[in-house]
């Protein structure tokens, strides 16, 4: 009896993965042929049935645990990748003063841009004061540069226009003292009532 509906193909699979490898196949047939050799003279159709349904499963599980030890081994690649990227130079002495060298000049070429571009503004007469109060250091940066002999109060450069020095030795305690004891001119009580 023939079927009142036409029968429809099968539509073969078009993805590679789906299709038994020509090992896997080879194993397949190998071991239907030892299940049959050794059941020659018996009814043995749903014994290579049952053995090649086993034999899948376990062909599919080593296909889907080779897939996933594959995806594994690329998260890893690709994580160990972007550790490097991370990772960076280490830090020695050197590399680290020739980059601070650089990041000092890049950050003094940053601040004259913008102190030019603020000066820019300014009259002629302001854009002098701004310089002149610029290149004098402060005191931190006379005691870092040379210590405390660069704080010496005989530099005439750290004095302002228009200041008077002042004789230091007015203020010498030792000698105030002498002549007040030259002069005998000390403190007397008297009786005062």
């Amino acid at each position: 009896v023939y079927p009142e509906v036409a029968l429809e193909p099968i539509e073969e699979s078009e993805r590679e993965e789906d299709e038994l490898t020509v090992e896997e196949n080879g194993r397949l047939l190998k071991s239907l042929e030892e299940i049959g050799n050794e059941n020659i003279g018996m009814a043995m159709t749903f014994t290579l049935v049952s053995h090649l349904r086993e034999q899948l499963t376990v062909v599919l599980l080593e296909r889907a645990e080779r897939i996933k030890r594959a995806e594994t081994e690329k998260e890893r690649r690709a994580i160990e990748e972007e550790e490097a990227k991370t990772r960076g130079t280490p830090v020695t002495i050197e590399s680290f003063l020739k980059w601070r060298t650089a990041f000092l000049a890049e950050q003094a070429e940053k601040k004259r841009r913008q102190d030019d571009d603020l000066m820019k503004a300014w009259t002629p007469k302001e854009r002098e004061e701004a310089k002149r109060l610029t290149t004098r250091m402060t005191g931190r940066q006379l005691f870092e540069k040379g210590g405390p002999q660069a704080l010496n109060l005989e530099d005439a450069a750290l004095f302002e226009e228009g200041t008077e020095s002042v004789d230091v030795s007015m203020f010498d305690r030792t000698e105030r003292g002498q002549t007040a004891e030259e002069e005998g001119s000390g403190l007397h009580l008297s009786d005062s009532d």
